[in-house]
């Protein structure tokens, strides 16, 4: 395990650590298993069969959370949509390796938004770790085999965006049920996902119908493993834990799919796209180091 998150480690409870680190594996083969997927099924009818699946998991076994229902509900459009629907759209136009390298934005957009909403303090060090993020991605923008694929790259950063937004969003929850969240949010964004594709896969029942099993058991692991286990211990962490501590562990699932995409998909890493990746992974873990700070605390981190 990388030293960057054996510290952060130190500042969670065991518990909390195995759960983190159990979400990081799972997203890191579930990236994967989308792309495996979408070579077969649409990726917004696929991200709406995945949606309905979880609502019918979870649905009939939980309560309405009556208080929460409108939050609910812009979450399901920023995290089902705006997320998921975007990247699974990203991850049917390009390769596994990038997408799991750029959608680690979501780590320094995620500490710029508790900069603003949790009054934590970034300090030099951290924004200097941000500015390496974003100009790893830069790097990658400029490999020549990207040239053609400039709009899925932006959606994936889209994508990250949204879904440092979407845990913000659910921070500020406060007590609900990851249960409740989980499979009311998938009930609510199961609609909005089938109206993207009713309008743009028109041949997407047929591909549904068409799908082998190998299509079906992708899709599989991403509803049980990734969208209520994985996800459900996500939304535990995030109610109980620092969204600046939570948050890094992320780290971990890019180099799984990384690994994996070398040796499923045959993948192949240009120059660029290497030192892209590297001062990616480098601007992350700058930011990973630095504990948050709040305004009101003096002294530079």
């Amino acid at each position: 395990m990388p030293a960057p998150i054996l510290q952060k480690a130190r500042t969670m409870p065991l518990k909390a650590v195995l759960m983190a680190l159990s979400v990081a594996v799972i997203w890191g083969i579930n990236m994967l298993t989308v792309k495996g997927a979408v070579g077969e099924i649409p990726p917004f009818m696929l991200t709406t069969i995945r949606f309905v699946a979880v609502a019918i998991l979870l649905v009939p076994f939980v309560k309405m959370p009556r208080e929460h229902l409108g939050k609910i509900a812009i979450t399901s459009l920023v995290f089902g949509s705006l997320h998921f629907g975007v990247l699974f759209f990203a991850l049917s136009l390009i390769d596994a390796g990038p997408v799991a390298i750029i959608i680690l934005l979501g780590v320094p957009f995620s500490s710029m938004l508790a900069t603003y909403f949790f009054d934590d303090r970034l300090g030099w060090k951290r924004l200097s770790g941000m500015a390496l993020a974003f100009i790893g991605v830069t790097i990658m923008f400029w490999d020549p085999t990207m040239t053609d694929l400039q709009l899925p790259l932006l959606l994936v950063v889209f994508a990250a965006f949204m879904w440092a937004v979407a845990n913000v969003m659910i921070k500020k929850m406060g007590d609900i049920n990851t249960f409740e969240l989980n499979g009311w949010m998938a009930l609510m964004a199961a609609p909005q996902l089938l109206l993207l594709s009713l309008i743009f896969e028109p041949h997407a029942f047929e591909a549904v119908m068409a799908a082998s099993w190998v299509a079906w058991a992708n899709l599989s692991f991403t509803v049980i493993m990734s969208s209520i286990v994985a996800y459900g211990f996500w939304y535990h962490l995030l109610k109980t834990q620092d969204v600046n501590v939570v948050v890094p562990w992320s780290l971990l699932a890019p180099v799984i799919s990384i690994l994996g995409s070398f040796i499923i998909f045959d993948e192949t890493f240009s120059l660029l796209k290497i030192i892209g990746s590297a001062v990616v992974l480098c601007g992350v873990t700058v930011i990973m180091l630095r504990k948050p700070v709040h305004r009101k605390t003096q002294g530079m981190d």
